[in-house]
């Protein structure tokens, strides 16, 4: 009844290898620090996004949230359904007949509690309209089901980041670790360059200004200078030079707001982590559990509790006669 109750489930393992940012060390810090025996790269940390924060943020609620909103393909008997991540978990994952009997009075309670509530719950289907700051019980149950589906773990000495993903469609299993790596490299990469990109738009807005400027400056010098031609005098000289002298230093300007910016978008691209995939997910082929096996250790855990039984009901019979 347990090993033929009992889903099977496959498991896809990816691993990835993040990039450590350091900050340069003098030579007698470095050497002072490896005597005393602190690691110099955990203290030289740049930024507060360490390799250990990555469990907690796949784990985290708006992570999970965000990756029920997955497009996954479901094959069942009769069809083939295309809809999300979210409604997978709650219409077409199995679960065991135990989960029902134990998880009965907890369901029963919520049934009371509802008919004595005056506030109706809506029945939210999908990912569209959840709200992260109030789920409804069924969101948060769902979400509970991806937590403890989607596990990951960092090495200590080398931090890398190893994801396992169960699930009972394998593709599904392989489809979800990979979306959780994509979604890790997006979000590490939108907090470590957030300053930089903030100062690219800066430079941008004032790329466009004093290029308008300079442009501005440039046509008011040509024109004059075409409409004045052949005039000597000396209020036009001053003037036409003060239109060059204006044009000549919005340019200067001009010039350095483009330099700034390509600085910026290059400090963009320096500041963006290098996520390195070093295994990503494959469908697994095998899952788990057997049910052969444990078909087998109960064979023989009942032969030994059955024997053991009679062994037992035998030698208390002989005592008794």
């Amino acid at each position: 009844m347990i090993g033929f109750s009992t889903p099977r489930t496959y498991t896809t393992k990816a691993v990835v290898a993040p990039e450590i940012v350091t900050r340069a060390t003098t030579g007698g810090l470095s050497s002072l620090a490896s005597m005393a025996g602190i690691n110099v790269n955990n203290l030289a940390m740049t930024d507060a996004m360490h390799p250990d924060m990555y469990p907690s943020i796949i784990n985290s609620t708006s992570f999970l949230i965000k990756l029920s909103d997955l497009p996954v393909t479901v094959e069942t008997r009769d069809s083939v359904v295309h809809t999300d991540l979210y409604d997978y978990v709650l219409h077409y994952t199995k679960r065991p007949w135990w989960s029902f009997v134990f998880g009965a009075p907890r369901m029963a309670v919520n049934g009371v509690k509802g008919l004595f509530s005056k506030e109706e719950e809506e029945e939210v289907e999908g990912h569209a309209l959840i709200d992260s700051l109030r789920l409804t019980r069924q969101q948060e149950g769902v979400i509970k089901r991806l937590s403890r589906s989607i596990s990951a773990t960092v090495d200590k000495k080398s931090y890398v980041l190893q994801v396992r993903v169960t699930f009972q469609d394998p593709i599904i299993s392989a489809q979800v670790a990979n979306a959780v790596i994509d979604y890790l490299k997006e979000f590490v990469v939108k907090y470590r360059t957030e300053k930089a990109r903030d100062n690219m738009e800066y430079y941008q807005k004032i790329y466009i200004k004093t290029q308008a400027e300079y442009l501005t400056a440039q046509k008011a010098y040509t024109n004059y200078v075409d409409s004045h031609q052949g005039l000597a005098s000396k209020s036009s000289l001053v003037y036409m030079t003060q239109l060059q002298n204006e044009a000549q230093l919005r340019y200067s300007m001009y010039s350095q707001t483009a330099q700034n910016l390509l600085n910026a978008e290059a400090k963009v691209q320096q500041e963006s982590p290098v996520l390195v995939v070093v295994q990503p997910g494959i469908a697994p082929n095998m899952g788990h559990p057997s049910k052969v096996k444990i078909a087998l250790i109960c064979f023989l855990l009942g032969a030994f509790l059955g024997f053991s039984w009679y062994a037992f009901a035998a030698g208390y019979m002989k005592k008794t006669q």
